[in-house]
């Protein structure tokens, strides 16, 4: 009878225990809170070695709270639920049980523990899937009454009510804080980014119990994900992961929206653009996994928060943008300064790259390279860029827009932009940058900057076009019939490091638009198209040809070339010649230039002389060698008199080099050079009879006429050159 009261006592101490905690449990609003009261408690009230509670989490058990020190039973946690008994999460199991341990590494675990008296507790709700276990063990024996044990499993059920009701609550909480923390945190006009970055990742961890917190955020420009500070932990995290052509987060994010893992990931999502990811990770070794309500509580802030983000990065560009454009403005001052001080373009090129960042690249009109800037490490960059714009020269030369853009390897880009004034190509300016990085603020500094340098290119211009001007005045006062003015003309050529006294050919170029080309174009934009050719030739010729004097007098192109350049190179005219005709293609193939030249101009008086001579040779070039493109005045011989019959300066011409060397022979040595070659042309060249008709010997004749040969430098006895002796002759007697 004594017995059977005690254990009616100590069931109803155990029942009283168990009711009044469970009730107690009530009372808690974390899961925590409400476990370790459990175990407290109970070891508390019946003086239990060890108490735990064992939560299934992912297909694991995992200890979650525990009182007492079960060395060997603990160390087999976490465990597979694959390696235990079914059973176990249905029913009660204790000391005084017959248990085949082989089914179960949970149940080997604990009796291997040697506790002299156990029992487990399932913690679950009716007909409901089991949460976890409860755990009670002692080192000494206690009887276990079978009533009691119902208790437990009672109390089992208890517990999992109060847990469930303890994670509502705390997931509630979460919420009500998240709430608290958004009103706290909504987004004011000025919030730093870097602060709504650092309440987000606050929240996340400490919400989910983490040790780690942190934001990546998606840059469209670099296709990188890009580390934001400041994060929640000390984390070491890679400041860029590049994206590439992966799209896939799930690859670089094993756990994206995924429970279960040490780690997971929320994508921050805004109008069903991702802008970037939240990382959230438990890096503690006996951390437990996120759970669904985890994920609940962060996709929860993502989807608040991810406006806010973007919010505070839209307005920090913004105010980026303002910043950058009151740069902009102060920089103009600073670059029109440029201009009035520096005559060149070095000066501006480098301060536009110390401003925007980028490489900058100036050509003048013709794609030829006068100014480059380099930014760091990029100088194979813009030897790629250059070799492109070379590539690409003629078709940007053509090109009507005012904008192209070339494509250079690993994805970069340059941009051309024409230097235009008053409608006109001054010159180009090259930029290597990504064309999706012009955004407003750039193309406005960039446009500022395109008209300082059409300004500096006119204000070359101007000073080139004054001495070309200067120049074309003095020589065309060199090429009139009577020269004025000498003593200028001589104090010019010697600024121009011209010697006049030197010995020079004339050679006079013209362009002509093929036929048919003109049809498609009128006379001004004809004129001007020919001096835009004129310009490019030029200035390409003037760096291989320093000796050169260029000019142009009405609408020919003349070239002044020193003798002894042309004695010193074989086939001077003709090398000259196609140098100037393939520069002329490279521009246009409807324009063909014609060339003609001149003989020697030893004097000033000569000049004139010697032009009209280049202009009769490029006439007759023209309208009866067009294929061979030149001509010199000594190939000419009685053409320049057919194709002038009325140009008394033609005949004149045509006199002075047959005729008049043999007439001033005569005047100095008193010796009828000039009579003995004709008595020898009516002749036919004949030695007998000319001799006779001059009443000479026939050594005396061969002596003659070796003489005349020397003095005209021609071979009096090729017919071409006797019927031009004839013609002289004639033209003699006619004036």
């Amino acid at each position: 009878m004594l017995k059977v009261d005690k254990d009616k006592i100590l069931v109803n101490k155990i029942n009283n225990h168990l009711r009044k905690t469970a009730r107690q449990l009530l009372q808690f609003n974390t899961l925590d809170e409400t476990l370790q009261y459990l175990v407290d408690s109970f070891k508390k009230q019946f003086s239990c070695d060890y108490v735990s509670i064992i939560l299934r989490e992912t297909g694991s058990l995992t200890t979650n709270i525990k009182n007492g020190t079960a060395d060997y039973f603990d160390r087999i946690f976490p465990l597979s639920e694959d390696d235990c008994s079914k059973s176990l999460f249905v029913q009660s199991y204790s000391s005084l049980d017959l248990i085949d341990i082989n089914d179960c590494a949970f149940l080997e675990g604990l009796i291997s523990e040697n506790f002299e008296s156990w029992f487990t507790v399932p913690i679950r709700q009716d007909d409901e899937e089991s949460m976890g276990l409860c755990v009670i063990g002692f080192r000494t024996h206690i009887p276990l009454l079978m009533d009691a044990e119902k208790l437990f499993e009672e109390y089992g059920k208890d517990i999992a009510t109060a847990i469930d009701l303890a994670q509502s609550k705390e997931n509630e909480m979460n919420k009500i804080k998240g709430l608290e923390w958004l009103k706290e945190s909504a987004y004011y006009e000025g919030a730093a980014l870097e602060q709504i970055v650092g309440n987000i990742v606050e929240r996340a961890g400490k919400g989910t119990n983490s040790n780690l917190a942190y934001v990546y955020l998606y840059d469209d420009a670099t296709n990188h994900l890009v580390f934001q500070r400041p994060s929640y932990g000390n984390i070491k995290a890679p400041e860029i992961i590049p994206l590439e052509e992966q799209y896939d987060l799930k690859e670089i994010f094993p756990f994206f929206e995924q429970p279960g893992g040490s780690q997971v990931t929320i994508p921050l999502v805004v109008n069903l653009k991702t802008i970037g990811i939240l990382q959230v990770e438990k890096v503690e070794q006996d951390a437990q996994t996120f759970t669904e309500e985890n994920m609940h509580l962060l996709r929860f802030l993502s989807s608040h928060v991810s406006a806010l983000v973007e919010n505070a990065r839209l307005y920090k560009n913004e105010k980026d943008q303002k910043f950058r454009l009151e740069t902009f403005m102060n920089h103009q001052q600073d670059l029109l300064k440029q201009t009035i001080e520096e005559d060149g373009f070095n000066q501006i090129s480098s301060y536009l790259t110390q401003v925007i960042g980028y490489s900058v690249l100036i050509y003048d009109r013709f794609l030829r390279p006068i100014s480059t800037c380099i930014t760091e490490q990029e100088e194979l960059l813009v030897k790629e860029a250059r070799t492109k714009v070379n590539q690409e020269k003629k078709l940007l030369l053509k090109e009507k827009a005012m904008e192209y853009w070339l494509s250079l390897d690993n994805y970069k880009q340059v941009g051309i932009w024409k230097i235009v004034a008053g409608g006109e190509v001054l010159g180009y300016m090259g930029l290597i940058i990504q064309k999706k990085d012009l955004d407003m603020v750039l193309q406005m500094t960039l446009n500022y900057v395109l008209n300082v340098y059409a300004v500096q290119f006119i204000k070359q211009k101007l000073v080139i076009d004054v001495r070309e001007q200067v120049k074309d005045n003095f020589v065309s006062n060199l090429f009139e019939r009577e020269v004025e003015r000498k003593e200028e003309i001589i104090e010019y050529a010697t600024i121009l490091n011209w010697n006049l006294f030197e010995p020079h050919h004339i050679g006079v170029f013209s362009f002509e638009i093929i036929t048919g080309a003109e049809d498609h174009i009128n006379l001004l934009e004809s004129e001007a198209k020919k001096t835009w050719i004129w310009d490019y030739v030029r200035e390409n010729l003037s760096k291989s040809e320093p000796d050169i004097i260029f000019t142009r007098k009405e609408n020919y192109f003349i070239v002044i070339v020193p003798v002894e350049l042309v004695s010193r190179r074989a086939d001077y005219w003709k090398k000259l010649y196609e140098k100037v005709k393939k520069l002329v293609s490279i521009n246009s193939h409807q324009v063909k230039p014609f060339l003609g030249v001149s003989q020697t101009a030893a004097k000033l008086e000569d000049y004139y002389v010697c032009y009209k001579q280049a202009l009769q040779a490029l006439h007759i070039t023209f309208n009866r060698f067009p294929d061979k493109g030149f001509l010199t005045f000594d190939d000419l011989g009685s053409y320049t008199i057919l194709y002038n019959l009325n140009d008394q300066t033609a005949a004149d011409l045509f006199l002075k080099k047959y005729l008049k060397p043999l007439i001033n022979y005569r005047r100095e040595r008193n010796t009828d050079l000039f009579n003995t070659l004709r008595v020898y042309l009516n002749c036919k060249g004949n030695i007998k009879e000319t001799s006779e008709e001059l009443y000479i010997h026939r050594s005396s004749l061969k002596y003659r006429l070796e003489k005349i040969r020397e003095v005209l430098d021609l071979d009096i006895d090729d017919a071409e050159q006797r019927f031009n002796l004839m013609l002289a002759y004639k033209l003699y007697d006619f004036n």
